[in-house]
């Protein structure tokens, strides 16, 4: 069909294509009006300050490729360096829903690169043996040497892989019991990147739950949700698992869930979900543990998905506030992504490169000796950043800043729900 003339199309959200139209599939692509007020809140704008770096750019190169004024090749680099942060939604007076968008265009050309890495993900024992794989190369240096020789995508994903990076395996159907007297029951949500690499941050979840009064149940479940699907053009493959996971969480008991990331694309595939932000939980909840007053200059990094989508980023932000001894520290574009952009570090390195750099430089600026952000691919990457610039500042999960400030452990390990007590499986 030959496009239509673009003065035939008025630009508003009372406009609906016809079913033949190639916008049909785009819905909101046209309540673009082009008042820049997406701009300064689009990190990839800010580095590069080039129009097509922005999401009113790339809302005109999509439309313009699919009306066929453009060709689709000259469309792909800058749609692709889009790190889909969405903080460009929240910002639109128009409510255009980029993040929609943007994945139903990527799902047109399919993941790519990213195909090997999506394809391993939902398949336990692989990712398993991939994770220790990525552990023992850390701990012999050898991803040391791929961060200094390898080409780009290399160096960046050998960065991402922590030092100290665990795994946490627990056995399906483990019950983890409160610390007496108990006040309730939830489920945790493992994650798949951050089983492997972010153990310790799952370990320090289950002992500040317990701590808190919560037995802890972690039910059979999918090794990945489909979060990373979803972002990178796998868009059936990314329902069928975030389906899969909430069947695996019956009921209406909390399902916590330590990535912003994977919490937002649970809450959107079903929003009758009970998923939950554990700061956010306790924060609802009330801290009833007496906390160490450990003297610490700490900067708060929202992640992205936990501000843009859940909308949840200030009460997070209130906990970790109101904690003994933490001097609140204020750093320049708290508010914008780190780069990390589910796995668009490894696409798009030099571009989440740039971005990340300015985050740093950001915190050294603040003199914060400490950074909490919630979500696992932030987490790697941030820790990334600041190692290579050899910072003093540390990168954690904010379930982290609280456990540390525990003054006692819950009581008995983990035990399998009327069975016998099995290891916390952890690797």
């Amino acid at each position: 069909m030959n496009p239509a003339p673009e003065t035939f199309r008025p630009e508003g959200a009372s406009w609906q294509p016809t079913p033949d139209d190639p916008l049909a599939a785009f819905p909101g692509l046209l309540d673009c009006v082009h008042c820049g007020f997406c701009l300064e809140a689009c990190p990839t704008y800010r580095v590069r300050r080039e129009e097509t770096e922005s999401p009113r750019g790339r809302i005109a190169l999509m439309r313009a490729a699919l009306e066929g004024r453009l060709p689709e090749a000259e469309v792909r680099g800058p749609l692709e360096r889009c790190v889909l942060c969405r903080a460009c939604e929240p910002a639109c007076p128009s409510s255009v829903p980029w993040g929609g968008l943007l994945e139903r265009w990527r799902d047109r050309r399919g993941p790519g690169l990213a195909a090997p890495l999506l394809a391993v993900l939902p398949r336990r024992p692989l990712l398993r043996l991939l994770g220790l794989a990525l552990r023992l190369l850390r701990a012999l240096g050898l991803l040391g040497l791929a961060e200094r020789f390898g080409p780009r995508r290399l160096r960046a994903l050998a960065a991402a892989v922590p030092p100290g990076a665990s795994g946490f395996h627990p056995s399906a159907g483990s019950l983890l019991p409160a610390r007496p007297p108990a006040r309730g029951r939830v489920r945790l949500h493992l994650g798949c990147i951050q089983a492997e690499l972010l153990g310790g941050v799952l370990r320090d979840a289950t002992r500040l739950l317990r701590a808190e009064g919560f037995d802890i149940e972690i039910p059979a479940q999918p090794s990945c949700c489909g979060a990373l699907h979803a972002h990178s053009g796998a868009g059936a493959r990314a329902r069928e698992l975030a389906r899969r996971t909430h069947e695996a969480f019956p009921g209406e008991d909390p399902v916590i869930v330590l990535s912003a990331g994977c919490l937002a694309f649970l809450r959107e595939q079903d929003p009758s979900f009970p998923a939950a932000d554990p700061m956010v939980f306790l924060q609802r909840r009330g801290l009833r543990s007496s906390l160490q007053p450990l003297p610490e200059r700490l900067a708060w990094d929202p992640p992205c998905h936990l501000q843009n989508v859940c909308r949840e980023e200030a009460e997070a932000a209130r906990l970790l506030e109101a904690l003994p001894g933490v001097e609140r520290v204020a750093h320049r574009g708290a508010e914008l992504c780190c780069g990390a952009g589910g796995i668009s570090f490894a696409r798009q390195p030099a571009l989440s490169g740039e971005v990340l750099a300015d985050k740093v430089r950001a915190l050294e600026e603040a003199g914060a000796e400490a950074v909490a952000t919630g979500n696992a691919g932030c987490l790697l990457w941030l820790g990334a950043g600041l190692r290579r610039a050899g910072s003093a500042c540390r990168a954690e999960h904010p379930v982290t800043t609280l456990a540390r400030r525990l003054r006692e452990r819950p009581g008995p390990d983990a035990t399998r729900c009327g069975a016998s007590r099995p290891g916390s499986g952890a690797g």
